[in-house]
């Protein structure tokens, strides 16, 4: 059988991993730390996940996320509404840091999912990949579109007493982005596709990342 060697990223301990590799999770022997999470059709899955996302995103953005009703007075907010009343009350800072944690980030590490996945279904090595791969593992931590809902609820929860709350399309479709991209994090593991840029950096059809960025 055959075996490899990988180093852990916490206590630089050479494992041993066996090859072909089982599903599951390979362990470090010495500190217990995740080398990498192996399940086949990974990346199918991931592809099918972000583009179920991209869509589920344009819808949330689109359409009405609640209506308030009070008194026979009715207003709604949609996704952005939160971002606009901030700019309007000149929470300039306040403002950019909502953007980019609901928008703008998690729209672009669905796009960066499905420009990474989308070529490898379709069996390309795109030669971006390790750069990819080097922004979606610094842009994921800034994706707070799990903290955006729990604000929503708590909104929600507080708003029913003084009137009615009728959710709407942009609600629903919300909370099963949140759960799909909560899916897709669980079983997105790295490993696998840098050993697929590993192997296509020795055939020559992606350029090394160590020498791209020297």
């Amino acid at each position: 059988m055959e075996s490899r060697i990988i180093c852990c990223h916490e206590c630089d301990e050479l494992c041993k991993i066996p090859y072909p590799l089982r599903i599951g999770r390979y362990k470090c022997p010495n500190c217990g730390h995740t080398l990498f999470r192996h399940y086949p059709g990974m990346v199918e899955k991931l592809y099918a996940i972000h583009i179920a996302a991209l869509i589920l995103f344009l819808v949330t953005n689109w359409y009405p996320f609640l209506t308030f009703e009070v008194l026979g007075n009715s207003s709604e907010a949609n996704f952005t509404t939160a971002v606009r009343y901030l700019y309007e009350e000149h929470e300039y800072l306040l403002t950019v840091a909502v953007l980019m944690t609901t928008l703008v980030i998690p729209f672009s590490r669905i796009v960066l999912f499905l420009m990474l996945t989308g070529p490898l279904y379709h069996g390309r090595m795109p030669r971006y990949a390790p750069h990819l791969l080097k922004i979606m593992e610094n842009i994921t931590p800034w994706g707070m579109l799990d903290v955006f809902l729990v604000g929503a609820l708590v909104s929600i929860v507080k708003l029913v007493k003084m009137g009615t709350i009728i959710p709407g399309i942009s609600l629903w479709a919300f909370a099963v982005l949140i759960l799909l991209l909560a899916y897709g994090q669980s079983i997105a593991d790295p490993h696998p596709i840098w050993e697929l840029i590993e192997k296509a950096q020795k055939e020559g059809r992606v350029k090394d990342y160590a020498k791209a960025v020297a």
